[in-house]
């Protein structure tokens, strides 16, 4: 089933689909406010988002709002090789509720590029100077670290023992997140249990279930390579560039990401505590 099935049912009572995935709460009692209209917002269930997570529905946009806090164990920052401390945010990113396939892919940016279900932002795949993140910043034990504005985020799929994302042997991976043109992205394995072998150049791929989705995966990009679908740029952070990267700093050898027999990359375990 598609992402944009499951968001339909928000609205049960428009539209010809019907999945019975999302169902219509209350009436929030709220309007959002865009572009000078109000519109009406509505409380939904069944969307995946953690129930620390806020989630309002619209007849476009899902309205994910969220602290930015992560739910498991981080690492202790600031620290020697991030100078930044993980505070709390004020996020309000809207998903669209009907991706559209775009003509071309669209480049990601720096900061939030999409929002996974704990309401931690994905970030892309590059650091402040526009080189591989993942291989060259220090991540904690969750593969996130904060950047300079303190918001704590990940480039690529948290593997740490807490991690709030598991994998089920010989099972398609499970929802992680969406990003912000729509499509939903999911952990690393196809529905054989093995990582996909067609991903394009996005990271994404089709199926007759999930319709269009990313995958994260192992290696470059680890997350998607670009947007597949038509972005709401709505959810872009204002800044300088590379406002959005973490640390700038290397840190001493062994505390890089450490390379296992598949490849892929783990995250250091250091400077563990629980937040």
């Amino acid at each position: 089933m598609s992402p944009s099935d499951r968001f339909r049912a928000v609205w049960m009572f428009k539209g010809p689909r019907l999945t019975g995935f999302l169902t219509c709460g209350l009436l929030a009692g709220m309007f959002l406010f865009s572009s000078g209209t109000a519109e009406e917002a509505f409380s939904v269930t069944g969307h995946g988002f953690r129930p620390h997570v806020e989630v309002l529905g619209t007849s476009t946009h899902l309205i994910v709002r969220s602290n930015g806090l992560p739910d498991h164990p981080t690492g202790v920052f600031p620290n020697p090789t991030n100078p930044n401390r993980i505070i709390r945010q004020n996020y309000r990113f809207k998903i669209p509720l009907h991706p559209v396939r775009a003509e071309r892919p669209t480049p990601t940016p720096f900061g939030p590029i999409g929002v996974a279900l704990n309401g931690i932002p994905f970030y892309n795949q590059y650091n402040a100077e526009k080189r591989d993140a993942v291989k060259l910043e220090v991540f904690d034990s969750c593969c996130g670290h904060p950047d300079p504005g303190g918001k704590y985020h990940y480039h690529k799929y948290p593997v740490c023992v807490k991690s709030p994302f598991k994998e089920e042997p010989g099972q398609h991976s499970q929802l992680i997140g969406y990003m912000f043109d729509g499509y939903a992205i999911y952990g690393p394995n196809d529905i054989n249990g093995k990582p996909p072998t067609d991903l394009d150049e996005c990271n994404g791929h089709y199926d007759e279930e999930r319709g269009y989705h990313y995958h994260a995966t192992a290696g470059f990009p680890y997350l998607i390579g670009a947007y597949r679908g038509v972005v709401d740029t709505s959810n872009f952070m204002r800044g300088r560039p590379g406002d959005g990267a973490g640390s700038r700093r290397r840190g001493p050898p062994g505390m890089l990401p450490l390379t296992f027999g598949t490849g892929g990359v783990v995250c250091a375990p250091f400077f563990w505590s629980e937040q």
